[in-house]
């Protein structure tokens, strides 16, 4: 293949890599489209921040609060931490704003608001208001479930205290995805069960002494069953349930106070355009500085960023907040460090006389001295920025869980830009800068 035909077929990949590139984008601010059995991908640049009251319009509702005068120690404090729980077990809120007044005895709840008007897909602000302000007492009977079947103080067989956990699992009964409510018991939980449920029996459960739906005890576990036909509403109910299994009954009622309130944000708008700002201001310096050997990179540079968009849509990315928009930024400044010190390396090498192939060659492989102790450094550093992100994920705070997930993203697809495609593109590109001298000098 001689040169010419080389120089050709690479000038045609990057300008189809270039269109791709362009439509990914496009489709990037286009959310609320259907690709799965949910029904919808919508997280885009501008509803990938959706469940976020920080970057999106959200709803409040203000609550008054009457405490259970009957239960020693109840105080609001312990109602906000319920309903927090709630959020986050069912819906994974768990950077919304729950807030208690003092002076007026009132809870405000505030939680992204909703794009979508399909409650089959998920569920509606109301819905998610109703599900976390009741009692949430969950209790298991003895009695046998039927459709007739009632509630019966007397046949109260397990209750909160026997609880230990709960987890939401999926399961597929006749090719429909369903939900069910897994609960882990307490010692004397376990041994109350085997005493007085069969296996082979469905029996009553029970959410604030109304038959809710029907529980299995499986030898090990309680399985709470919903057998909705429509996939969200299962898996929503399984959720509610999981979470007031987590955070316990309330032991108060809460009226709503007049209607619920919309608040509009347009910081999301804010964060996109500085983000890309800054996005196209690295492009720029590259064009500028290194000419045609930043086209590699800047490609690069943004397929990373949409992959990362992409991947966040989905995955659920369940919170984009201030912690996590500095995340971002950091993540993708790491990148454009380590690109731009290869690039200037390689531009060096190229401006001291060496030929393409000995400056890349010094450059991106570990068989010379130099390079080996470079690349050593920039793989530390990427080790250094994961753990760092994976150790900040796990603390479950609406600063370091969003702020760790970003760093974790942005570890791995720097990782891929610095020590994969920048070299491979890099290699491409020998057909326009290598003479036909051969050999490392």
């Amino acid at each position: 293949m001689t040169r010419t035909v080389k120089r050709t077929l690479i000038i045609i990949f990057f300008c189809v890599l270039f269109c791709a590139t362009i439509t990914l984008g496009v489709f990037g601010f286009i959310g609320n489209f259907d690709v799965n059995e949910f029904g919808e991908f919508y997280q885009s640049p501008l509803t990938a921040i959706q469940k976020s009251g920080a970057f999106t319009d959200s709803v409040k509702s203000i609550y008054k609060v009457k405490l259970d005068e009957d239960v020693e120690g109840l105080t609001a404090d312990s109602i906000v931490k319920a309903i927090q729980t709630r959020l986050n077990k069912a819906y994974g809120y768990y950077g919304s704003k729950v807030e208690y007044d003092s002076k007026s005895n009132s809870v405000s709840i505030q939680i992204p608001k909703s794009d979508n008007e399909n409650t089959q897909v998920k569920p509606s602000e109301k819905s998610i208001m109703e599900n976390v302000i009741i009692n949430g007492k969950v209790e298991i009977l003895s009695t046998a479930y039927s459709s007739s079947a009632s509630y019966s103080a007397d046949s109260v067989l397990l209750t909160q205290e026997h609880f230990r956990r709960a987890s939401v699992r999926s399961y597929i009964s006749q090719g429909t995805t369903l939900y069910i409510c897994r609960v882990k018991l307490t010692k004397e939980g376990r041994q109350l069960a085997k005493d007085e449920l069969e296996t082979s029996s469905p029996y009553i459960c029970a959410l604030d002494e109304a038959v809710n739906t029907w529980v299995y005890w499986t030898g090990n576990d309680l399985q709470i069953t919903y057998a909705y036909t429509d996939v969200a509403t299962s898996e929503e109910h399984a959720r509610a349930m999981a979470s007031y299994i987590s955070s316990g009954s309330l032991q108060a009622t809460l009226t709503q106070e007049g209607v619920t309130e919309t608040i509009e944000n347009h910081y999301g708008w804010i964060f996109l355009v500085v983000f890309g700002a800054l996005v196209l201001a690295s492009f720029v310096y590259f064009a500028v500085r290194f000419k045609g050997l930043s086209i590699p990179v800047i490609l690069t540079q943004a397929l990373a960023v949409l992959v990362f968009m992409f991947f966040g849509a989905l995955v659920h990315l369940e919170i984009f907040n201030v912690a996590m928009a500095i995340g971002v930024i950091l993540s993708y400044a790491f990148m454009t460090f380590f690109s731009a010190v290869a690039l200037e390396k390689l531009n060096r090498l190229l401006s001291e006389g060496k030929n393409y192939s000995v400056a890349r060659y010094h450059t991106f492989t570990f068989g010379e001295k130099e390079s080996r102790r470079d690349n050593f450094i920039s793989l530390i550093a990427h080790g250094a920025l994961l753990v760092l992100g994976i150790i900040l994920w796990v603390i479950p705070t609406v600063v370091t869980a969003p702020l760790g997930n970003a760093l974790v993203y942005g570890a791995v697809l720097s990782f891929v830009v610095t020590f994969c495609l920048n070299r491979l593109f890099a290699l491409m590109l020998s057909p326009f800068y290598e003479d036909n001298v051969k050999g490392r000098k």
